[in-house]
């Protein structure tokens, strides 16, 4: 029997969670399962600045190893860069990144926080390793929803029919290889999502593939929250919304 969420020992700070995806695939419906969830906050797309903050620490990092063991002298046109502490700077993100998701909600009033985002595609799969090494110091071992629809109905729907021939084809892949390596480099701390079994009419799959989600991110799963997840299945979500009876 899963434990409900009530028995879960509260931390400290909250719990990251990242939905990891790509555009038109459900994610905005993800988004809203996950946010039915108690004490869940998980904000939508924000340009995933999170790669503009790590390309600067990696920098600085590299920066470090290149000129660092020449800049204890006053002298040196490095002075104080040994100084730099990439630890803090990692802490320093996390706490810029949580500021911003929280907005105007306290801190007490969350257990997890994250955001979803469809630019993933954006991170060089070279980078792959080094990102989420870092954020996983940054953001204390996050959970990631990979989050997942069929590619060839997805690069015909919405805004991916406006690309150029292939370009869907490759961000798509690009995504779904970046989530077989958080699955395979994190298998603990990845869990899938189908849009197809989300909106499934098979009450048995779409069930199971809610309350699955549910007992991932908060640690159990009752009939009253099952109930409300599939409440939250029949409202419409995003710009061209996805949901029951609707057409994607």
């Amino acid at each position: 029997m899963s434990t409900p969420p009530s028995a879960v020992p509260r931390r400290t700070q909250p719990r990251f969670v990242f939905v990891v995806t790509y555009g038109r695939s459900g994610s905005t419906l993800t988004q809203g399962m996950l946010n039915t969830l108690p004490r869940t906050l998980v904000r939508g797309e924000n340009n995933l600045y999170l790669l503009q903050l790590f390309r600067a620490y990696a920098g600085l990092s590299s920066f470090m190893d290149k000129f660092g063991g020449a800049a204890a002298k006053p002298s040196s046109a490095f002075y104080g860069l040994r100084e730099a502490d990439l630890d803090a700077f990692a802490t320093s993100v996390r706490e810029l990144v949580q500021q911003q998701l929280l907005g105007s909600i306290d801190v007490g009033e969350v257990d997890r926080l994250g955001f979803k985002e469809v630019l993933w595609h954006r991170i060089k799969p070279k980078e792959w390793s080094g990102f989420f090494d870092f954020t996983d110091a940054a953001f204390e071992q996050p959970l990631y929803v990979l989050n997942r629809r069929d590619v060839s109905m997805t690069s015909t729907s919405g805004f991916w029919r406006k690309k150029r021939p292939g370009v869907a084809e490759r961000q798509i892949n690009r995504v779904r290889s970046l989530q077989d390596f958080l699955r395979e480099s994190r298998p603990d701390r990845c869990f899938d999502t189908e849009f197809e079994a989300m909106t499934s009419t098979d009450r048995e799959v779409a069930e199971g593939q809610l309350r699955g989600l549910a007992e991932f991110v908060t640690g159990g799963c009752d009939e009253d929250l099952l109930a409300a997840l599939i409440a939250t299945r029949e409202i419409g979500h995003g710009p061209n919304p996805f949901g029951k009876a609707r057409d994607a």
